[in-house]
């Protein structure tokens, strides 16, 4: 890969988490850290990020707020993989959530049609579901943000509290070992952080590229996270950091 096309890759990455390491751009590029440094200060140069210890952020330090539809076309082979393999923890009689996100939409794509409950503030969840006749769908309501498909506010957070929910399958921008699951959008990360405290298990889809990733809020703990499912492109120390923890872990395929 050519210097130009590794660097428009980073500020595309940039763009998606906000801070990229050093480290973990040379592992994913395949080539040394001088390379990197390198690129990253030919962007500098450029006005195209801002330089920071062990790496780089954008130059607003934020994530872009990526619309539904963006990310419902990114790593969609390992979304599938993922939905696949979380089928397996669906069963009759329970009431489960699902956040907006697209790796939880892939997941929706794939339930039978059986007698449990689905609440979810997602209106892909809803389109995709709606025709399920034994499924009870329940949608949180609240106010609609047309850029990520999803109801949020203090409606959709009140709906959550009347429902015993037994598992909550949820994604995320970034997962770090020390500060958990992190999202771009203050208003779903609120959500999400509701979420995770009244759901007797919390499953976080994401695909290996948001590991050991950090985005603007943080909303779950690694404590309140049971269990990872995510792809073959997991690094092996990742694995082992995250067996480490405590937390199950499933690689889908």
């Amino acid at each position: 890969m050519l210097a130009p096309e590794r660097q428009q890759q980073i500020l595309s990455m940039l763009d998606q988490r906000g801070i990229v390491r050093t480290l973990d751009l040379a592992e994913e590029f395949q080539v040394t850290d001088e390379t990197i440094r390198r690129d990253l200060q030919v962007l500098a140069e450029n006005e195209q990020l801002t330089r920071i210890h062990g790496g780089a952020s954008s130059l607003n330090g934020k994530s872009k707020l990526r619309s539904f539809s963006e990310r419902s076309h990114l790593n969609t082979e390992a979304k599938e993989a993922i939905a696949n393999e979380a089928l397996n923890l669906i069963q009759p009689g329970l009431t489960y959530t699902f956040d907006s996100s697209t790796t939880a939409c892939a997941l929706a794509a794939v339930l039978p049609d059986l007698p449990y409950r689905v609440v979810t503030n997602a209106f892909a969840i809803l389109e995709l579901l709606i025709r399920k006749d034994a499924v009870d769908l329940i949608s949180t309501g609240g106010r609609y943000h047309p850029k990520t498909h999803t109801f949020i506010g203090g409606e959709s957070i009140h709906t959550l509290r009347r429902h015993r929910i037994h598992t909550a399958f949820i994604s995320s921008v970034g997962f770090d070992l020390e500060r958990g699951a992190s999202e771009g959008f203050e208003e779903q990360a609120s959500y999400k952080e509701h979420l995770v405290q009244f759901a007797e298990e919390v499953v976080l889809l994401v695909d290996s590229s948001k590991i050991n990733q950090q985005s603007e809020y943080f909303f779950a703990p690694v404590e309140r996270i049971h269990r990872i499912i995510t792809d073959r492109g997991l690094d092996p120390a990742a694995e082992s950091a995250i067996r480490a923890r405590g937390l199950k872990l499933t690689i889908a395929g």
